[in-house]
């Protein structure tokens, strides 16, 4: 299905994220398929850089710490990314795309929930803890394993550690109090939906800036997670269509029609696949 792809993503990102979707459930082919998103922009990232990055982190708690005592790990881990290397969320300009990339964000110490959630993933694995992501609505955390029960931890926040109580009364802050919540919010998120949600991020900042060049770009990362999803298909045919790229337009809407004859809006989608034929 993505033979004609990339057409707008660039194609060191794209090939590269696509190396990943046979092997997504691996810590590694999150990091890489972090990593790749952000190489759309950041065209002279070395991926092995931000590993050794990263481990620096992982070598200097192993200093620190004797032994596997996951207390003491945590403490050490949440002093130094969050107190020494003062990791925060970018409330400032929260809205900025460098705030999904990786590379940027290990730079800039600043960055969204979800990918600072990342950092703090890779490194309190590599020291032996069990870490997942918790994609809250509007807002992303993780959870570590410990003796009693999970952890809540916001990276966002500086490491602030919340109950269920409380990340509850984070989203009555944002969505206003009448929110309702569900257990099912703290179930863990697959590697395939965390960099899902991040390529959404992403979606909406280039989406709201009118760069329909990188909507474009996004989508086609986002078929790679999603083969299945028709209307991804529709979408990046939509988006091609208005950035002027006729052929690959018609291609992809062509497909999708064949595929989903009982789309609502199939009338209007064949107007445009006519006149994008013209």
């Amino acid at each position: 299905m993505n033979s004609n792809l990339p057409l707008c993503c660039t194609p060191a990102a794209f090939h590269m994220f696509s190396r990943q979707v046979s092997s997504l459930e691996s810590s590694d082919a999150l990091l890489q398929g972090a990593i790749a998103l952000s190489m759309h922009e950041m065209d002279t990232i070395d991926a092995s850089d931000i590993d050794k990055r990263l481990q620096s982190y992982v070598d200097t708690i192993r200093k620190r710490v004797r032994g596997s005592q996951p207390q003491a790990l945590l403490a050490h881990l949440h002093q130094l990314l969050f107190e020494e290397e003062s990791f925060i969320g970018n409330a400032e300009d929260y809205l900025a795309a460098a705030n999904s990339y990786l590379p940027a964000v290990l730079e800039s110490k600043r960055g969204l929930p979800i990918t600072l959630s990342l950092i703090y993933k890779v490194v309190a694995e590599r020291l032996g803890l069990q870490v997942a992501g918790i994609g809250l609505p509007g807002h992303f955390l993780v959870s570590v394993e410990s003796e009693e029960m999970p952890m809540l931890v916001d990276t966002f926040a500086g490491g602030r550690v919340l109950t269920a109580f409380e990340a509850h009364e984070r989203l009555r802050e944002m969505f206003g109090p009448e929110t309702d919540w569900s257990d099912e919010y703290l179930q863990p998120v697959s590697n395939r939906q965390w960099l899902t949600r991040m390529l959404q991020n992403l979606l909406n900042v280039f989406g709201s800036a009118g760069r329909y060049n990188d909507v474009a770009a996004v989508l086609e990362m986002e078929m790679l997670l999603w083969p299945n999803q028709n209307h991804l298909q529709r979408d990046l045919a939509l988006v091609l269509a208005r950035i002027g790229m006729s052929e690959p337009a018609s291609m992809w809407l062509n497909r999708y029609l064949q595929h989903n004859p009982d789309d609502p809006q199939r009338q209007d989608l064949e107007q445009l696949l006519e006149a994008l034929s013209a």
